[in-house]
């Protein structure tokens, strides 16, 4: 008699750990996001420039520029563009993407280190372009992940 609610016991608690587990996903590190970095425009020979610090290790793995306010669905996405960072810089020369000459664009751009495939980076920029003169203009929180506390207060 005994041996039978013992069983139940620990089927049912079993159970309860297996829902528990499958409900919050396993403890540990892979289950939080890493805030993006944001970087700053500047305009270089002609060509839009953000800084990447660091970026000697990093090779970009995809890049994405659109009007702001473009819908998620309709981004273009380029992967493997040839661009290379130089002197921590990343360049958009006018040949690789022409901006208008009004207009504000928000800037994605994913890297993967050479020798830490552990250590992704991803970095956006925003920026306005008005009669044809670049500014750095800071993406809004929907552009962009940023830790709670460095989100931008209205």
């Amino acid at each position: 008699m005994v041996i039978p609610i013992i069983s139940r016991v620990l089927r049912a608690s079993l159970l309860a750990v297996i829902c528990l587990q499958t409900l919050t996903g396993c403890p540990g590190p892979g289950d939080r996001l890493k805030p993006d970095e944001e970087g700053y425009i500047i305009v270089n020979d002609g060509s839009v420039c953000f800084s990447v610090n660091g970026g000697d290790d990093y090779v970009l793995k995809y890049i994405s520029i659109n009007p702001r306010g473009t819908k998620s669905k309709d981004e273009k996405i380029i992967f493997s563009p040839q661009l290379r960072i130089s002197n921590e810089l990343l360049c958009i020369p006018p040949s690789f993407y022409k901006f208008n000459k009004d207009g504000q664009y928000f800037i994605q751009a994913s890297f993967a280190s050479l020798r830490h495939a552990d250590r992704p980076r991803r970095i956006v920029s925003a920026l306005e372009v008005s009669k044809g003169v670049v500014h750095s203009i800071r993406p809004n929180d929907m552009e962009i992940l940023r830790q709670y506390d460095e989100m931008i207060k209205d």
